[in-house]
């Protein structure tokens, strides 16, 4: 039997036969993983053999000389290329396999056109091809398996969809007119994708070309946010990249399905298709490959076992993927095609997943240790007293919680201790729902407080009167900052609440659920060089992360903007922001003036308390400068109404106000398991009454019958079974016109300021969010959870 590389014997029988050379053959060239590439002679060669004997010069018969040799292990050959004679030149291969081609992509970047092997040419170890070409230099070549990276059969992508019925002759010409006629790759989109500048510089500087008709280089390297070598690379690499792929363009054309690319991609390439929303994913696989190479290279791990690793992927052309797996792994790797939507979903999915069974078990690990540990069995008299800093297991399931917290997207931990008899319930707010998340025994609710007040520097011994602190606590490579609040309850307990605070990346306005409409007015307001813009709704509605949106649009190099806020929950580079605090007399209205003395662009107030902070607001929108703030009101029309009886000049506060923005967050149905369904007529006269009957069949076209289509989630794993993940923002804009300010200085009811806000082109927050009801984003019972009739 046959030797494995190493010594090991096969386990399985030889079908592929050695190679004899005769007197004066045997020339070929051997390609290695690393793509160079060394011409031998060689008089014999078995695929099988764990070393290559060859000479680098010929034998000579006459002198007896065999020529220098060299071994060479079979384990760092990609292929062996055996050299045609001269003889041989334009002789056909053999059988009438030669009809069709086959390219065969080996490691180091090279990449061959051969006739497709028969059977009896190829087993595990590897397989014999002819060169298709009668005229190349090679005759023949080995290709050891380990080595290839791909074998794609020789025909293009569009011809291959065409012959397969995927898509009409005309629909392929125009995909092709389309990649004939399409533009290079952005220079912006590649220096984002090799990571030389954020996705938010590239923002900023596409906004000041905009303004000031530069290129983008330039802008970048005037701003310091690329160095020249960067911006030479990418115009280098914009020229090798050209256009996009036929397939990308069908399929962004909707010309042709992701499915039906896909299975013609699998089929081109020899791979398996797999449709993931049918397929068992086994967890364990995951953890043969570290999350950063899968997130980096956007493969996914469906299954193992002892001698391979099956990975989907989306793009079996990405040779540089298939080569870093190979490196990476020490199994065989087993590629399957998957559609690269399903791809973007079950990513994330199946990370957070393994990620909190992880979670999960350190947590129920903590525990554990809580309760086999004795000295905690009892609470001292001074339970303030027993509660340590330093111990080990309360500071680990402190961490735990909050990092757990994290991950599940809450907005909110409540630690909420019942007395000595009773658990201490900690609970997480997941998009605006209370979640019970653990049960801890009653005398664990003291040290447990203690350790989260060390974390916000509040004083352990101070238990009779709320206080408030901040956290910051550093998970892997993420930073999790906390507003931790603690208030003194009945039976000598201590609540604790951790708001934890979005200090990730800014929302772009076009990731803001804001309607083309809204869209459009919000771009134009914030882009006045001077005016008062507000944004209103209730406490934890999304007001701070709209407004931060609102600046990161215009939040260039050219734009000196000052914020004040309490507290500064969101940062960005280049923004001025100040931390307002009252106790030592350094409120928003005193923050203001300094900012009017400090040569501003822009300022934004977190939020307009009194009539003082509002005047000065006023003051300032109306000696050029944007000036944008929040207020806690119910919606846009009763804002206006709101100021005016706060005591501001109306005649000032027309000419100031700008618009106002009022929103509200809706739980979103989960986009995993959300599916279509035709409504009923009760639920057509359910929304059509909501909407307004005559609007609702005139401005969005909703007819009752087959067409009318909602949307519902049945549950599932992403989701916990709930139906519903995410939330989505609801809005309603007014912009100020000559009619809306005539009715702002006559002191008009709110109604009065409605019904012309309508008239100038309102949405209501209801119908807004009716609207995402038909776009299939929630459902109408979480609509009128946070919206009025």
């Amino acid at each position: 039997m046959p030797l494995e590389r190493g010594g090991r014997q096969r386990k399985y029988a030889s079908v592929l036969e050695e190679r004899q050379c005769e007197p004066g053959e045997g020339w070929a060239t051997l390609g290695f993983l690393d793509g160079k590439s060394q011409q031998v002679h060689l008089s014999r060669f078995s695929p099988y053999a764990p070393d290559l004997t060859a000479a680098l010069a010929a034998p000579n018969q006459a002198t007896g000389s065999k020529g220098q040799r060299m071994l060479v292990p079979a384990e760092r050959v990609a292929y062996v290329a055996f050299h045609r004679r001269n003889s041989d030149m334009g002789k056909p291969p053999t059988g009438a396999k030669a009809r069709s081609s086959l390219k065969v992509h080996v490691s180091g970047g090279h990449s061959f056109v051969v006739v497709p092997p028969g059977k009896e040419a190829q087993d595990a170890v590897g397989f014999y091809a002819e060169a298709y070409d009668l005229d190349h230099s090679y005759r023949e070549f080995f290709f050891y398996a380990h080595g290839v990276n791909a074998k794609e059969i020789n025909q293009p992508i569009g011809a291959m969809l065409l012959a397969e019925g995927a898509i009409s002759a005309g629909a392929l010409e125009r995909g092709v007119d389309t990649q004939a006629a399409e533009k290079r790759t952005p220079l912006g989109q590649i220096l984002v994708e090799d990571r030389k500048i954020d996705p938010e510089a590239l923002e900023q500087a596409l906004e000041t070309q905009a303004r000031r008709k530069l290129r983008l280089g330039e802008v970048l390297v005037e701003a310091g946010l690329a160095r020249p070598e960067d911006i030479e690379y990418a115009l280098a690499e914009q020229k090798r990249r050209g256009g996009r792929r036929i397939g990308e363009i069908l399929v962004g054309l909707n010309l042709v399905s992701e499915v039906a690319l896909a299975k013609t991609l699998a089929k081109k390439f020899q791979l398996e298709f797999i449709d993931l929303e049918q397929h068992n994913i086994n967890l364990k696989a995951l953890a043969e490959l570290p999350k950063e190479f899968i997130e980096k290279y956007r493969v996914l791990p469906i299954d193992a076992d002892a001698t391979s690793l099956t990975v989907a992927l989306s793009d079996p052309m990405a040779m540089n993927v298939i080569e870093a797996l190979r490196a990476q792994i020490k199994k065989k790797a087993k590629e399957v095609v998957v559609t690269p939507t399903q791809l973007e979903k079950f990513i994330p999915l199946y990370l957070d997943m393994v990620e909190s069974a992880a979670i999960s078990d350190e947590m129920d690990e903590l525990l554990k240790e809580l309760v086999d540990d004795d000295t905690r069995a009892a609470e001292a008299d001074n339970e303030v007293g027993s509660a340590k800093s330093n111990d080990s297991t309360i500071v680990k399931l402190a961490n735990q919680i909050i990092v757990d917290a994290y991950r599940r997207g809450a907005s909110d931990i409540h630690v909420e201790p019942n007395g000595r008899e009773q658990g201490v319930s900690i609970r997480f707010r997941v998009d605006g729902e209370c979640l019970t998340y653990k049960e801890l025994p009653p005398q664990h609710r003291a040290p447990l407080v203690a350790r989260l007040k060390i974390m916000a520097n509040l004083d352990i011994s101070e238990r009779r009167k709320p206080q408030d602190g901040k956290i910051r606590l550093k998970f892997g490579d993420r930073k999790i900052e906390l507003r931790a609040a603690t208030i003194p309850t009945v039976n000598n307990n201590e609540d604790v609440v951790l708001r934890i605070l979005s200090s990730a990346r800014t929302l772009s306005l076009n990731e803001m659920g804001l309607s083309q409409r809204n869209l459009e007015q919000v771009r134009t307001l914030i882009g006045r060089p001077y005016g008062l813009m507000l944004c209103v709704g209730p406490t934890g509605s999304g007001k701070t992360t709209t407004l931060h949106s609102a600046l990161g649009a215009i939040n260039t190099v050219d734009m000196k903007i000052w914020t004040a806020e309490d507290p500064v929950e969101i940062t960005q580079p280049r923004l001025r922001q100040v931390q307002v605090n009252p106790k030592i007399g350094f409120t928003f209205a005193s923050a203001m003036r300094a900012f009017l003395r400090a040569d501003p662009d822009v300022i934004m107030v977190g939020e307009m308390r009194d009539v003082e902070t509002a005047s000065i607001a006023i003051e300032a929108s109306l000696t050029g400068h944007l000036v944008l703030s929040t207020l806690h009101t119910n919606n846009a029309p009763e804002t206006v109404v709101r100021l005016v009886d706060m005591g501001l000049d109306p005649f000032s506060f027309s000419d100031a106000l700008l618009g106002v923005l009022a929103q509200r967050l809706a739980r979103a149905l989960c986009r995993q398991c959300r599916e279509p369904y035709i409504g009923t007529k009760e639920e057509f006269d359910e929304l059509a009454n909501a909407y307004g009957p005559e609007l609702f069949g005139t401005k969005l076209g909703v007819i009752l019958g087959p067409g009318f289509r909602l949307w519902k989630s049945k549950g599932c794993q992403a989701c916990s079974g709930t139906g519903y993940k995410g939330r989505i923002a609801l809005h309603e804009l007014l912009v100020t016109n000559d009619a809306i300010k005539r009715g702002i200085q006559q002191k008009a009811s709110a109604e009065e300021i409605r019904k012309l806000s309508i008239e100038g082109g309102m949405t209501t927050l209801l119908q807004d969010g009716i609207e995402k009801v038909m776009a299939g984003l929630t459902d109408l019972p979480q609509v009128l959870a946070v919206c009025a009739r």
